[in-house]
């Protein structure tokens, strides 16, 4: 699988959009410090394909979002595919 695009928003450390195009560049280094969102992309990338990154609930959700959103395009043998999750915040008001 070749990531192409990911777009995310509400996801883990990502309140507002982010949006990350692959074919910019041929190699990269994700660098920064702890809490950053490094992990995040990858799991914003498990989550969408699976429904699953971390956890399976809504903890994937940012604490300021009520909702959490990934698009993520790929190519794979070829094709060019891709997969959209959408999250909502089900948080109990007691």
């Amino acid at each position: 699988m070749i990531p192409l695009h990911l777009k995310l928003s509400g996801f883990l450390s990502y309140a507002d959009p982010v949006e990350v195009d692959f074919t910019s560049f041929d190699l990269a280094c994700i660098s920064g410090s702890n809490g950053a969102g490094k992990s995040s992309l990858l799991d914003a990338m498990t989550w969408s394909l699976f429904g699953q990154a971390r956890k399976r609930d809504d903890s994937v959700i940012n604490l300021q979002s009520k909702a959490a959103e990934v698009a993520f395009s790929f190519a794979y043998e070829g094709n060019r595919s891709e997969e959209r999750r959408v999250g909502k915040e089900c948080r109990s008001r007691w």
